[in-house]
């Protein structure tokens, strides 16, 4: 799941404030969610459409 830091935190995994990655573990993921560490990060792509 992709992820972006809510505050500065050490551990398993070290993020600042802002950093966006990529976590593997469900286990730790759902912890950093719980405690209010990150948040998920929504795919948003646009897709710019060609105009003739």
């Amino acid at each position: 799941m992709k992820v972006r830091a809510l505050v500065n935190f050490a551990g398993i995994i070290t993020m600042k404030k802002g950093d966006e990655i990529e976590i593997n573990d469900k286990e730790i993921c759902e912890d950093l969610l719980r405690a209010g560490y990150v948040e998920e990060v929504k795919s948003s792509k646009k897709v710019k459409k060609d105009e003739d």
